[in-house]
C-alpha cells in the first residue's frame, strides 16, 4: 500500500534526482527508507514533474485562491547542497531526439511482437545477438563535455584547456555476445561501412 511523501522526503528525492533514471532515483530512495513502503519510478516522475512546473514540492491547494509558501529552511539547505556539489546538481539541457514517422509506432509493436515470438520459441535468442557500441578517446586526456555539468549562481569560467586542434584520437569498438564481452579493438580513423565489414570478418568472425 502506497504511502503519501512527507514534504521532508519529497525534497530528499529531489537533492538526490541529478541526472540518474526516475527507476535508479526510486531505487535509491527505497533502500535509505526500508521500513516505509515503496515508491515507484512512476511516483518519482510525478514529483519531478510537479517540482519542474511550480518550482515547490508541496501540493497545490485543491481549491480557492493558491498560497504563497516561503520556507527559508528549505531553501538554504537546497542552496548548501548545491554549493557542497555544485557538478552533481544539475539544470535541464535541450535534448534532440529522433524524429518519429507516422508509421514508426507500428513498426516497433511489429518489432516486439515478433522479438516476444522468437523468445517464445527460443528463450536463449537474446544470447545470439551481438550488442556493440564505439567511442573515441583522445589520447591528450580530452573530455567529452557532455558528461560535464556545473551548478552555480555566477558563471564560474569552468574550463578544461585540454582541449587542442587536431588531437590524436583512437576510436575503439567492443561488443557484447551473449556473456561473452568481444573485443575491444583499436581503430585509427574513423569506422566507415568498408572498415567496419572488415572489422566483422577479420576480427570478430574470423
Amino acid at each position: 500500500m502506497s504511502k503519501r511523501l512527507t514534504r521532508e522526503e519529497r525534497i530528499e528525492i529531489a537533492l538526490i534526482s541529478g541526472e540518474r533514471s526516475n527507476r535508479v532515483i526510486a531505487a535509491d530512495f527505497n533502500a535509505r527508507h526500508p521500513t516505509r513502503p515503496p515508491i515507484s519510478h512512476a511516483t518519482v516522475s510525478k514529483l519531478l514533474a510537479k517540482i519542474r512546473e511550480t518550482g515547490s514540492v508541496l501540493d497545490l491547494p485543491k481549491c480557492g485562491r493558491k498560497k504563497t509558501v516561503t520556507n527559508e529552511e528549505t531553501s538554504v539547505a537546497v542552496l548548501a547542497s548545491f554549493s557542497k556539489s555544485p557538478q552533481h546538481s544539475t539544470h535541464r539541457k535541450l535534448q534532440l531526439l529522433q524524429q518519429l514517422n507516422e508509421d514508426d509506432p507500428d513498426r516497433r509493436t511489429e518489432f516486439a511482437e515478433w522479438a516476444k515470438q522468437k523468445l517464445e520459441q527460443d528463450p536463449q535468442f537474446t544470447q545470439k545477438i551481438l550488442f556493440s557500441d564505439e567511442a573515441n578517446f583522445y589520447v591528450n586526456g580530452e573530455v567529452n563535455k557532455q558528461n560535464h555539468r556545473y551548478w552555480s549562481d555566477t558563471n564560474p569560467h569552468w574550463m578544461d584547456p585540454s582541449k587542442t586542434v587536431g588531437t590524436t584520437k583512437v576510436m575503439v569498438w567492443c561488443g557484447i555476445w551473449g556473456t561473452t564481452i568481444v573485443g575491444p579493438f583499436f581503430i585509427n580513423g574513423n569506422l566507415k561501412a568498408t572498415g567496419y565489414l572488415k572489422l566483422l570478418h577479420d576480427d570478430v568472425f574470423p
